[in-house]
């Protein structure tokens, strides 16, 4: 049953997942390592940096007796004399006295700075907070403010109560001086109608001075009742836990900060990463069976480890390969072989010279040619000379093909080098004379293994591929670039060769990514590849 998009994309976001927790999980020292010097960095700063502390005081600002109304105008009144105050409270004759009081060898420009002063919305409180880098002297300032500032407002008060009475007296005053003068003329006139008068303004004085000191009264009445507009409600107490540096906070966000950072380079570098690096995504991105695991080992190269340590698993690896590959094409047996990679390094020869030996050891006679008239490496595999070979074969048309090859340690396995190196090895690739050698070769052995140079260097690889019966590709997961496979397997395509699948070599075995996958391969990748994914290629 075929798969609709919706699910294809859940599989793929699925596979994305797991592929971004096995980077994640691979790289989880250095996350972790990042995280622990970052936090211990954080931690060693803060616990060196100067701590400060804080106090903070309540005050309540007592308007009541101004007035009992409620109305807005009032509410508005009582906001703007609550803003009026927090300003004054940070004014230099405030903070001049405070300076002076508590004995302070500082500017008060810098007092200024350690000091916060916040009304609290729809209340008469204000707080009033002092930060430095000593507790006791927070704690001091704080208070002084509310003090000094209390002191003051008193005195504000006091004045404005002196100047009222001081201004009532001087009217009174003059009002009893003027009744003097207005009565001493009544007793002075006889006539009736300017005396009546006089006596008028006389009784107008007199209920103006009482006027006046009945408004004297209420001044001292309001004096003597008059309590300070300014109550501390809540003194600033000693606070001896510094509100910074948080150490622990410090420590604790940067670590994560790193933490985070981390992950986001790690995760931006894999999505740039453009590499190839688990079996999951040959079979996504290019519908092609992985016939084979190889994975890393430190045997010496120079020569095949199915011969050095042929019980490794390593070896057992390249013998699953030979099973894969033989289950690639049931009903047409697989004579002549190429084997080939995108870019140089990526391990095709070493993966020809093991092929090689366990189908050898399987019981078919094998021939390897190296093709790879520009690099050649075979014959250092197996220790041979590199005198005669594929060019001795291209000069000679009449040379017998059994005077080239030459035996190896292994029995059924023989070898046909490169030779002196031709000027033209592409032409040579695709020529008819080629051909006539891959018959002469095919009639000596069970199965011929080509080795080539890497497709996206030169075209030798693409010129002989369509005479193969089957093309294999080598991919170095962490190094073979998906645009390079890519471009490989459109080369192939366009010369209609038969592409038989991919073999993953040097595969680090590490944690989930390759760790079930390895045993996968080994033990059930024939099946897969027989009943599953089919090579693509020519039919």
């Amino acid at each position: 049953m075929e798969m609709d998009n919706s699910q294809i994309e859940q599989t793929d976001e699925g596979l994305d997942l797991r592929r971004y927790f096995s980077v994640f999980w691979h790289w989880a020292w250095l996350i972790i390592l990042v995280g622990l010097l970052v936090g211990v960095a954080a931690f060693t700063i803060s616990i060196s940096m100067t701590p400060f502390y804080q106090s903070t005081t309540t005050v309540l600002l007592n308007t009541a007796s101004a007035t009992e109304s409620t109305d807005y105008s009032s509410v508005m009144m009582s906001e703007q004399l609550t803003s009026t105050y927090s300003l004054m409270m940070t004014k230099d004759p405030v903070l001049n006295q405070v300076a002076e009081q508590l004995d302070l060898d500082y500017p008060v420009e810098d007092i200024k700075k350690w000091i916060t002063v916040t009304p609290i919305s729809d209340t008469q409180l204000i707080e009033v907070t002092v930060e430095t880098s000593h507790p006791i002297l927070s704690a001091n300032i704080a208070n002084a403010i509310v003090t000094v500032f209390a002191a003051q407002i008193q005195d504000i008060q006091a004045q404005r109560f002196s100047q009222s009475k001081a201004t009532l007296e001087t009217q009174m005053a003059d009002i009893e001086n003027q009744i003097s003068i207005y009565s001493a003329q009544a007793e002075r006139t006889y006539i009736t109608e300017d005396k009546a008068e006089l006596e008028t303004k006389i009784a107008q004085y007199r209920e103006m001075y009482s006027n006046l000191l009945l408004s004297y009264e209420q001044v001292r009445l309001a004096e003597a009742q008059s309590v300070s507009s300014v109550v501390q409600v809540e003194p600033a107490t000693l606070n001896l836990i510094p509100v910074r540096p948080k150490v622990m906070q410090n420590t604790v966000l940067a670590a994560v900060a790193a933490i985070l950072l981390t992950v986001g380079i790690i995760a931006v570098r894999e999505a740039l990463d453009d590499t190839i690096k688990t079996p999951e995504e040959i079979n996504r991105k290019f519908n092609l069976p992985v016939l084979g695991v190889i994975n890393h080992h430190e045997h010496e190269k120079k020569s095949p480890i199915t011969l050095t340590d042929s019980r490794s698993p390593t070896a057992e690896a390249y013998r699953t390969l030979r099973t894969n590959v033989n289950y690639t094409s049931v009903d047409r047996p697989l004579r002549t072989l190429m084997v080939t990679s995108a870019e140089a390094g990526e391990g095709k020869t070493m993966t020809i010279a093991n092929l090689g030996v366990v189908m050898a050891q399987n019981g078919k006679q094998v021939i390897i040619a190296d093709c790879d008239l520009r690099h050649p490496r075979v014959h250092t595999y197996f220790g041979l000379a590199n005198q005669l070979g594929m060019s001795t074969l291209f000069s000679h048309a009449d040379l017998e093909l059994s005077g080239i090859r030459q035996p190896t340690k292994v029995e059924r396995l023989t070898v046909v080098t490169t030779g002196s190196l031709p000027p033209n090895p592409a032409e040579l690739m695709g020529s008819q004379r080629m051909r006539a050698i891959l018959t002469l070769m095919s009639q000596a052995a069970d199965v011929v293994l080509i080795d080539t140079p890497p497709t996206l260097a030169v075209t030798d690889a693409a010129a002989l591929a369509p005479s193969m019966d089957g093309v294999i590709l080598v991919v170095c997961p962490g190094k073979t670039r998906t645009s390079a496979l890519r471009q490989t397997l459109e080369q192939m395509r366009q010369v209609n060769a038969h592409v038989l699948g991919v073999v993953l070599n040097d595969v680090i075995i590490r944690g989930r990514a390759y760790g079930y996958q390895y045993k996968y391969y080994q033990n059930f990748s024939a099946y897969q590849n027989y009943h599953g994914t089919k090579p693509t290629g020519k039919k």
